[in-house]
């Protein structure tokens, strides 16, 4: 099972379902996970002390460490990623007694839709990512307005991404 984080609701929404769709084709299992519409509230340390953390981050915590991999789908903010996409972040490595098998060699897959190309939130997310642990595929998957993703490059990035993925198991 693949899980599809997007990090915002209108084209990387649309984005994220043409992903799902070529992985069905493949007959490989997805799931979407929105982080925006999970509604997470601001990390901060006072409201973890005094609420604890939020059960829809310790529900995420458990379906993610059951994934074979994930694919980030996150458009591109102030050239950096979205607060929606941060926050989980934050609020996940707060989350167990070691949040990183969260992400010790998970295999990730970037990609976005995005105004500005997408070049600067694949770059911060591989970043992170990287340091966290994963193993982050060395090509991302970038749309803009102007430039559709291409169903044969889609099928083919996709494909090696599961491909590989599955061999790190």
């Amino acid at each position: 099972m693949y899980l599809l984080f997007v990090a915002s609701l209108n084209e990387n929404m649309k984005l994220a379902r043409k992903i799902k769709k070529s992985l069905e084709t493949m007959d490989v299992q997805s799931e979407i996970i929105n982080l925006v519409e999970l509604d997470i509230t601001l990390y901060d340390s006072t409201k973890e002390v005094n609420e604890g953390i939020p059960s829809k981050i310790l529900e995420l915590s458990s379906t993610m460490k059951k994934a074979t991999g994930y694919i980030v789908i996150a458009p591109e903010y102030n050239y950096s990623m979205p607060p929606s996409l941060t926050n989980v972040i934050a609020w996940l490595s707060r989350s167990g007694e070691d949040f990183r098998e969260l992400f010790a060699l998970k295999y990730i897959q970037l990609a976005t839709h995005s105004g500005s190309g997408g070049n600067d939130v694949c770059n911060a997310m591989r970043s992170q990512f990287s340091k966290l642990g994963a193993i982050v595929a060395p090509r991302e998957i970038l749309t803009t307005y102007e430039k559709e993703i291409e169903e044969g490059s889609l099928h083919r990035i996709l494909s090696q991404f599961v491909s590989v993925s599955q061999k790190l198991l």
